[in-house]
């Protein structure tokens, strides 16, 4: 393996989260691992019926809106891997259990976890527009990674470093967040992307026009209402003003050399039948 600015390039640990009750989405996660050659561990996921209703108050206060329930449990469920990651000294992949995985991924993952200068590398696609540098960061032929400076939506495959973790739990004292949220809404977590994006969650392939092989629906994507307008949810209409208006900066940013651009991917690279071990 190569070394680079003290961070070896190896397999990192990888973790995937899965509700209990999820049995058909954890074979799914235990049958890519084994067609790609890797190892997963499964961590538990918490289920939104566990959460005590004095700790769901203490965390849902600190947002745009009040997450639901389902959020929560997603919310904890990361920050239960963050905790880990923090105590440790080598980054770990974190993966939902709805995601597919490019064929490529055991091939490029070593190089990903050797970046330097990182706290957060995002490996999948959402499919959606982001805010990065001009110039990326060649890594091997055909492997890049390019610096984030604002994202806004994915949070079922990326690589955290231990002192990323550490930022990421500061934040997490003062409350809670949908995660793909929380994870792109801090700013001073030194974010990358790989290039091409080697993971895309299943209901975004399918969009696609890609077979998948389960479902894809999730309660975490179901269409929530816009937040009424009175006193009591002042404080929550402040902060999403304030988020508008730091996108609104973001923009003004594009003048001086930054891209608002969708993330490459190679949509062959998702095809289950083609995610044999290289």
């Amino acid at each position: 393996m190569s070394e680079r600015d003290g961070r070896k390039a190896s397999t990192p640990t990888i973790r995937f989260i899965n509700l209990d009750r999820a049995t058909e989405r954890c074979r799914f996660m235990e049958e890519q691992a084994h067609r790609l050659g890797l190892h997963f561990e499964r961590v538990p996921a918490v289920a939104a019926a566990d959460i005590a209703a004095d700790k769901a108050r203490a965390l849902n206060h600190a947002w745009e809106r009040p997450l639901t329930p389902a959020e929560l449990g997603c919310f904890l469920s990361h920050h239960t891997i963050w905790l880990d990651v923090a105590r440790g000294k080598a980054p770990v992949l974190v993966l939902e259990d709805d995601v597919m995985l490019s064929a490529r991924l055991a091939e490029f993952l070593p190089l990903l976890a050797g970046l330097p200068d990182a706290d957060f590398l995002n490996i999948e696609s959402f499919d959606r527009r982001r805010f990065v540098a001009r110039h990326s960061k060649a890594l091997a032929e055909g492997l890049a990674a390019v610096r984030v400076y604002r994202d806004k939506s994915g949070s079922a495959a990326y690589l955290l470093w231990p002192s990323g973790a550490r930022k990421l739990l500061r934040k997490a004292e003062r409350g809670a967040a949908p995660v793909d949220a929380f994870l792109h809404g801090l700013r001073s977590l030194l974010s990358w992307q790989s290039e091409p994006a080697l993971a895309m969650q299943l209901h975004l392939l399918e969009a696609r026009g890609v077979a998948v092989p389960i479902p894809s629906g999730s309660s975490i994507q179901t269409p929530r209402t816009r937040l009424p307008w009175r006193w009591a949810n002042a404080a929550f209409h402040a902060r999403r003003l304030r988020t508008q208006g730091r996108l609104a900066c973001d923009h003004l940013m594009r003048l001086f050399g930054r891209r608002y651009r969708r993330v490459d991917i190679a949509e062959g690279d998702f095809s289950a039948s083609d995610q044999s071990p290289r």
